[in-house]
């Protein structure tokens, strides 16, 4: 084999090397993530880009607030929303206050202006409205963060570990929105 051939089998063998990287690395380690909608906002905006951790989805790592990006089979596409309900949890909302197994739960993570500002805008009373759940063993219920305009677990039902792909992670565009999703 002549020396320029054995150059150009090596440099193909590179870039085959760089692709089944890349593609393991984007399949198996870290999803792209298109926000597609307003049901995280204020926390996550439309149209945004996140490169989400596809790896340590375990139930133990799994906790209340967190941020997941689901597959969500009725959809059929992948959803991203935020942890309420833990397996065997009864979650409970009542007057726009977050009750986990009877207890009050602040959710720090809503932006006061916004929950009085989408109120106003969708003439409605509560920002959540009311309801009560008992969440399945080996289950998670999720909500998106504008519980005004969010089709999540109260529509869809509760996810199992096997449904969620993804947690936590970086936006990286819009550049002057880059934040770690938590």
């Amino acid at each position: 084999m002549s020396e320029k051939n054995k150059k150009w089998l090596y440099s193909l063998l590179e870039m085959l090397a760089v692709i089944v990287i890349t593609i393991g690395i984007f399949k198996f380690v870290v999803i792209p993530v298109r926000i597609d909608g307003i049901s995280m906002e204020n926390t996550l905006h439309d149209k945004s880009i996140a490169m989400i951790n596809a790896i340590g989805v375990k139930e133990e790592n799994i906790h209340r607030f967190d941020i997941v990006v689901i597959y969500s089979e009725t959809l059929k596409e992948k959803i991203i929303k935020r942890v309420i309900g833990m397996p065997g949890d009864t979650i409970e909302f009542k007057d726009d206050i977050l009750y986990v197994n009877n207890q009050e739960t602040p959710q720090d993570f809503l932006d006061k202006d916004f929950v009085e500002e989408s109120k106003i805008t969708y003439n409605a009373k509560n920002f959540t409205d009311d309801f009560k759940v008992t969440v399945n063993e080996g289950e998670y219920f999720v909500m998106g963060d504008n519980r005004l305009r969010s089709t999540d677990s109260r529509d869809l039902g509760a996810f199992t570990i096997d449904d969620i792909i993804g947690m936590k992670g970086l936006v990286i565009f819009p550049f002057d929105d880059v934040q770690w999703i938590k």
